[in-house]
């Protein structure tokens, strides 16, 4: 069985729609628990085949090797930058998260990738978090201080939100000829109320999953499944996993260390959790970067 599915909008759009009615029904221990389930499952599972991609995109085995070692050394100075300079390594995760985010949604709507495809993936990315931070400003801020013990008001969040809003239309505008026939702009509208609605009902926590996870998670899944193995069948599917499987043992392992350390320290895990992700995620869009240009 095909999972062609998948690739549709419709099919994102729809479990979206019942993600917001389960928001309503459901508390938000229910969302916090579902919202670690989702992200340590399909969500870390998206990025913990970087290595078998990185062995699809050399060149030469010496060449694969360099690629590891990189890999391996930005893994390490994320991790070393939030220790070292926090607000600093924070901005540019989300910086790097906004074009990544924005890669991930429209790659595949783009006739050709130059710097106004960039502009347009970074601006996207941007309301995406803007939205996500305004509805949520207290959490969100909650987290950075804790992170970086720099306070951001209310209204700081609501001026990223409007940068991200307005430098969305202008590259929209600028990227008018480049958007392929299937580019719907109704239906991106659309995307962008319903993704206002749910992250104003919903936790930050609960919202980023439902993102994370329908919006980018899983189309990233099946693109790399595509490139591994030539179609998204059941068969690849599981292969995927399979080949996966050590790698996303470890990210969990290596949380669960982390979650551990929390008893040592004044800190929460939420907060932990999202450095965590930071510092896998990095290294991930650099490999993702390159798998979509080619």
């Amino acid at each position: 069985m095909y999972l062609y599915i998948m690739k549709y909008p419709i099919f994102n759009l729809i479990i979206t729609v019942f993600l917001l009615w389960l928001t309503i029904q459901i508390g938000r221990s229910s969302e916090e628990y579902l919202s670690y389930f989702f992200i340590l499952t399909i969500g870390i599972m998206h990025g913990s085949n970087d290595i078998s991609l990185i062995n699809v995109l050399k060149t030469n085995k010496k060449r694969s090797y360099k690629f590891l070692l990189i890999y391996i050394a930005f893994v390490i100075f994320a991790i070393l930058a939030f220790f070292l300079f926090p607000f600093f390594a924070l901005l540019s995760f989300v910086f790097v998260s906004c074009y990544h985010f924005g890669e991930q949604h429209y790659h595949h709507l783009m006739k050709k990738r130059n710097t106004k495809s960039l502009l347009f993936f970074i601006s996207y990315g941007s309301l995406i978090f803007g939205l996500l931070f305004y509805f949520n400003y207290d959490a969100t801020s909650a987290i950075i201080y804790e992170l970086t013990n720099v306070t951001l008001s209310e209204q700081q969040f609501l001026y990223f939100l409007i940068i991200g809003g307005g430098a969305t239309i202008l590259t929209t505008l600028l990227n008018r000829t480049n958007f392929t026939s299937e580019f719907n702009y109704f239906q991106e509208l659309f995307l962008i109320v319903l993704f206002t609605l749910l992250f104003q009902l919903a936790s930050l926590l609960w919202a980023f999953a439902i993102y994370f996870v329908v919006w980018h998670s899983l189309p990233s899944l099946m693109d790399q499944i595509k490139m591994l193995y030539g179609d998204s069948s059941k068969i690849n599917f599981i292969n995927y996993i399979k080949s996966s499987f050590i790698y996303w043992l470890v990210s969990i392992l290596g949380l669960v260390m982390l979650y551990l350390s929390t008893k040592y320290f004044d800190i929460n895990f939420i907060t932990i959790f999202f450095a965590f992700l930071a510092a896998i995620t990095v290294p991930h869009v650099i490999v993702m970067y390159f798998l979509n240009k080619n």
